[in-house]
């Protein structure tokens, strides 16, 4: 009888022990190791205006942008225009607006390839359309994208005053 009672106390305090590593090796994990799931954010913040043959003036369309609102790109006084925020970016082209969230951002040849998911799409058999594209960082007013196709450059309007600070 001192046998079993022995074999079930080493029991439970084996049990416990092995409990108490498990979770001390999931906190390290959550502590020491980058998480693979951390929010991913596009490497440029703000709106852009594509620069256009038709529209040479940088700052017009932008301009344009402040003075009739999102009514300019629809009235094709601004070509394109893209707003990036954060995980999303907002497409607005004439009358076709569209919003996509990113999925992934990797450095590449002087620039960053991103990939991104359609927003509003069907999923077919669990797949959303992904869309990648090649984005780099001209200066810090301009940025050209590679969509495998087309090579376009954006301007960023900015305030024309500095912020009150």
């Amino acid at each position: 009888m001192c046998t079993a009672s022995n074999q079930d106390s080493f029991r439970h305090r084996r049990l416990g022990a092995m409990a108490s590593l498990v979770t001390i090796a999931a906190l390290a994990a959550l502590i020491f190791v980058p998480s693979a799931a951390a929010a991913q954010v596009y490497p440029v913040n703000g709106v852009f205006s594509a620069i256009d043959a038709e529209y040479p003036d940088r700052n017009g369309a932008c301009m344009a942008l402040k003075a009739f609102g999102i009514e300019a790109v629809s009235k094709q006084a601004v070509p394109e225009l893209i707003i990036f925020s954060n995980d999303r970016r907002h497409a607005v082209k004439g009358e076709t607006q569209s919003e996509r969230k990113i999925k992934s951002v990797k450095k590449a040849n002087g620039g960053f390839r991103i990939t991104e998911l359609v927003s509003g799409s069907p999923r077919r058999l669990g797949w959303r359309k992904k869309i990648t594209y090649f984005l780099r960082v001209l200066d810090p007013m301009t940025i050209e994208i590679w969509n495998g196709k087309n090579l376009t450059q954006y301007a960023k309007c900015e305030p024309r005053r500095p912020p009150v600070s």
